[in-house]
């Protein structure tokens, strides 16, 4: 089953109040935990002794209400669960989390029992589907609520989404078909990742055995060690390990990491979390590295430094280098960051998620594309003789013709880049370009969008300063 691997994995972004046992309170609330995207496998004591575990192992979607028998908007949404715990029993599963003790919530659904008997309730208005309380065990999802909160979790115990307040039947049953489609979206793109040809060129390891953490945005401070000598420190973030020399500034390197974490944001307008988890996984399997160091060398003290960096390219996708630029050059640095950026991101992830558009071949519509523009000379190229291997060039060729393309489509180019046409490429005004090049921007507009977000321009410029 692809579902832990690929089905949406997201960051919490709303700000929600702690509350203990009871809805409501005052002052300012502290930042809630990250929720989405983490894996919850909690086994909890329900409220008729049984235990019910987060995970249920199978391809239903958990519906996870956390509510409280004092606020008529979560007793109302008990109903609700009810009717689509009836309804829709092979999709979904439903569980009832309170927040107040067992005693208390036993007590309550007893009273409603007899009520239904009585026939002063529906017997819909009582749940037939487990109710649970926290009690012996410390799980966030239950201890963060201020009003009903209804989480969405995977079968693997994956936690997919959020709703808050009061919800209808019809607006959870859409959000649950929306997150069924992603996880069949997303197993499609595995399948294309599992079966897309090795990138040209060689820089792509193709042993792809590197370690998924189950926090596919995963976002480190810097660390100091050893562990990619002769570089002395490192970052993780967006699927990619930045290993910098000791004179690369600790600020320049959180700079890059925030960036690239940023291009990642799942609850963005119009991204498809699960093909954007597809493009995570396959950057972390093929164990993506960028290096990074002061001006357009290293300056590793010995030999065996570089050695040990050779060393390196055999077990990291290295494809190129970001350069921290002296002062005097630094109205290029936002571009040397964009543009190393998106080599190692089409390079794999890219690459193997959408092999037809962005593929590093001599099939996809990126080579043609890119083909029309060298004949044409809207891209232009004076370095090939540089290169021993043609499959190397024709790969150093199709990363820079990517680059070039999506930052201008992101009209990146116009501000950052080179003041006029810089000779290299000749249409960075995003209209020329679509109207020239219309299959690759069609391609463009089925694909980046749902994964990528441009990078934020206050943060790009602030490279310059």
């Amino acid at each position: 089953m692809h579902l832990l691997r690929i089905v949406t994995l997201g960051v919490l972004i709303l700000a929600f109040l702690p509350t203990g046992c009871g809805y409501g309170g005052s002052g300012v609330a502290p930042t809630p935990p990250r929720l989405l995207g983490t894996i919850q496998t909690a086994t909890l004591k329900a409220t008729d002794q049984g235990e019910v575990e987060l995970a249920s192992g199978d391809d239903r979607i958990t519906l996870l209400l956390v509510w409280a028998t004092y606020a008529p908007d979560s007793v109302s949404m008990l109903s609700t669960l009810e009717a689509l715990h009836r309804d829709h029993p092979g999709k979904i599963r439903a569980v009832a989390a309170s927040i107040q003790w067992a005693k208390t919530v036993i007590s309550w659904l007893e009273s409603r029992r007899q009520a239904v008997e009585d026939g002063d309730l529906t017997s819909i208005e009582a749940p037939t589907y487990p109710v649970v309380t926290s009690e012996g065990a410390s799980v966030e999802l239950i201890d963060w609520a201020d009003r009903p909160t209804l989480w969405f979790l995977s079968g693997d115990g994956l936690v997919l989404d959020r709703l808050d307040g009061l919800q209808d039947a019809a607006t959870i049953l859409a959000r649950v078909e929306a997150l069924r489609a992603a996880s069949d979206a997303s197993a499609d793109a595995i399948e294309k990742v599992d079966s897309a040809p090795s990138p040209l060129g060689g820089c792509v390891i193709e042993r792809r055995d590197g370690e998924v953490p189950s926090d596919l945005r995963l976002h480190t401070e810097i660390l100091r060690d050893d562990r990619y000598a002769p570089f002395t420190k490192h970052l993780t973030s967006g699927g990619v390990v930045f290993i910098a020399t000791d004179d690369v500034e600790d600020s320049f390197l959180t700079a890059v990491g925030d960036l690239h974490a940023a291009m990642f944001d799942p609850m963005a307008p119009g991204i498809d979390r699960g093909l954007q988890d597809a493009v995570l996984t396959s950057m972390f399997e093929a164990r993506t590295a960028i290096p990074m160091w002061k001006g357009e060398e290293p300056d590793f003290p010995d030999q065996d430094d570089w050695s040990a960096f050779d060393r390196l390219t055999d077990r990291l996708s290295i494809c190129d280098a970001i350069f921290q630029l002296d002062p005097r050059d630094r109205a290029s640095q936002p571009m040397e960051v964009v543009e190393h950026l998106l080599h190692h991101l089409n390079m794999v992830g890219l690459h193997d998620v959408f092999p037809d558009d962005w593929g590093i071949t001599t099939r996809s519509t990126l080579h043609r594309s890119m083909r029309k523009a060298l004949d044409e000379s809207w891209y232009v190229v004076d370095y090939l003789d540089e290169f021993d291997e043609e499959e190397e060039a024709e790969r150093v060729l199709l990363q820079e013709y990517s680059y070039w393309v999506i930052s201008t489509e992101w009209d990146l180019q116009r501000p950052f880049g080179p003041d006029a046409e810089n000779g290299e490429w000749n249409l960075s005004d995003p209209e020329r370009f679509r109207s020239l090049q219309p299959e690759l921007h069609a391609a463009f507009d089925r694909t980046i969008p749902k994964v990528l977000t441009p990078p934020n321009r206050a943060a790009l410029a602030a490279f310059a300063e």
